[in-house]
């Protein structure tokens, strides 16, 4: 008998711990719901979630990056490619062009001495004029022969294609538009006449190139040379 009566106070002991803790469970869950708070597997769920979230967009963002990394790798490709064949091109042109201006010269410099006329060009330690006939590329004064190339530009004032002058470390050397008749594929010429100028705001006629303003450049006027060909 007393066997029983002990196992039947453990069992009530028990029974009534349980509710106790039941009780008590019920009471912090209302409590917390109260506060605004959240059990905490919920908030091990939604950090989970966020970190799920986070490395999603940091994916997206890395493709979206690697997608416009390729796109201008391309498109530097395309226009290295086209930047290679248009100097191809003109190193060929330059080429043919010199070839022909050096005999031009000479046949210029022949024809002076027939007529008996006389070029201004550089004087010498004597006060002499002397007239070269090599194509100046690393400076430009009167006298000298400079070969003119089209730049692709053209004049907002008669539509006049803009030739630059073939040249080492001499940049804004154009040629005037009195020596421009057609398109020629170049221009070979004796410097008569440059008029040194500062370019004023873009878009006005005192920047007809599309410098920058207050760069310095150059407009000159030359005699032309006749190149056979």
């Amino acid at each position: 008998g007393g066997g029983g009566r002990g196992g039947h106070e453990k069992r009530t002991a028990a029974d009534a711990e349980r509710k106790t803790l039941a009780y008590e469970n019920a009471v912090l869950r209302q409590v917390i719901e109260r506060m605004g708070g959240k059990t905490p597997r919920k908030y091990v769920d939604e950090a989970n979630e966020r970190d799920r979230e986070e490395e999603r967009e940091r994916r997206r963002r890395e493709a979206e990056a690697a997608t416009k990394a390729r796109e201008e790798l391309d498109a530097a490709d395309r226009e290295l490619g086209a930047l290679r064949k248009e100097l191809a091109e003109a190193k060929g042109k330059l080429a043919t062009t010199t070839a022909a201006a050096t005999a031009a010269a000479a046949k210029s410099k022949s024809g002076q001495k027939e007529g008996g006329k006389s070029k201004q060009g550089r004087r010498g330690g004597g006060g002499n004029v002397v007239v070269d006939d090599r194509i100046s590329h690393s400076s430009f004064e009167i006298g000298d022969v400079g070969l003119f190339m089209p730049t692709g530009l053209t004049m907002m004032k008669g539509g006049k294609r803009t030739y630059l002058a073939f040249h080492t470390n001499c940049p804004h050397r154009y040629l005037s538009t009195d020596n421009i008749e057609g398109t020629p594929d170049y221009v070979l010429g004796r410097i008569i006449y440059q008029e040194e100028l500062y370019a004023g705001p873009m878009g006005t006629d005192s920047n007809p190139y599309g410098l920058h303003v207050g760069t310095k450049f150059w407009v000159l006027t030359v005699e032309m040379l006749n190149v056979p060909i």
